[in-house]
């Protein structure tokens, strides 16, 4: 007599491959540190313009260029009492310059992570976005430079700084070769970096318009221009003896 046997396969002696875990969210968000870069970006814009035209009083003479630096130390006196306003700024800026890097570097590090081929021949044709973190590095060297030179007047500083006579000071500067041509190698990035710059703002801040693109890349490569050659006009005037010290 026979009996039936019910056949029950054991289990799948070879375990199925595990499930990869899910990857979490990277923190803090990458739409976030884009419209942080936009944010801090566009005040830096902002400044550069306003410095621009500042630095441009040099041309009218000594007095008005060294009562430009003093209205600015004193700007909103008596409201703020002293030169409250103007180390408000600097805190404002500076905090928006350790926002920038931060954001701008782990930026460049997900998107190298990220990065495939595809990815790799689009950043040949884009000379701003292949250079961005670079040309921010150098600019970031240049403004810790500058500050030496022409605000605290220490280490890098021409001899003879004054803190009274910010025309002097900035003429003397430029009257150096080496300082000269480092003031308009960084012009010439900066143009660059500020050009990329304010076309990814609309980018990350959601414009996606074919004519609003056109017209911000107009505009950006204009404000660079502007920038650059009205800035290098300086230290080359000098250069050439036609700003002078007295």
């Amino acid at each position: 007599m026979s009996s039936e046997t019910t056949y029950r396969p054991d289990a799948d002696p070879i375990p199925s491959a595990a499930r990869p875990a899910a990857t979490p969210a990277p923190f803090p968000p990458t739409w976030a540190l884009k419209v942080t870069m936009a944010v801090t970006g566009s005040i830096f814009v902002a400044f550069i313009l306003f410095h621009l035209a500042g630095n441009l009083k040099v041309y009218i003479g000594a007095e008005d260029f060294n009562h430009y630096a003093e209205w600015l130390r004193h700007l909103l006196n008596p409201l703020i009492p002293g030169s409250g306003f103007l180390w408000a700024f600097r805190a404002v800026m500076a905090i928006s310059l350790v926002l920038h890097v931060y954001s701008g570097i782990t930026l460049w590090v997900r998107a190298r992570r990220a990065r495939g081929a595809h990815a790799r021949r689009f950043l040949v044709r884009r000379l701003g976005s292949r250079t961005m973190i670079w040309t921010g590095l150098i600019v970031l060297c240049f403004i810790v430079f500058h500050i030496l030179d022409l605000t605290v007047g220490k280490i890098v500083a021409a001899p003879g700084f004054a803190p009274d006579d910010a025309y002097s000071n900035l003429i003397h500067s430029f009257e150096r070769p080496a300082v000269a041509l480092f003031y308009g190698l960084t012009m010439a990035l900066i143009a660059v970096h500020i050009s990329h710059g304010i076309w990814s703002v609309v980018n990350d801040l959601g414009g996606t318009g074919t004519r609003l693109r056109a017209v911000v890349f107009a505009l950006a490569g204009a404000i660079a221009v502007v920038v650059a050659v009205a800035n290098l006009s300086i230290p080359i005037a000098v250069q050439l003896g036609f700003l002078t010290v007295g």
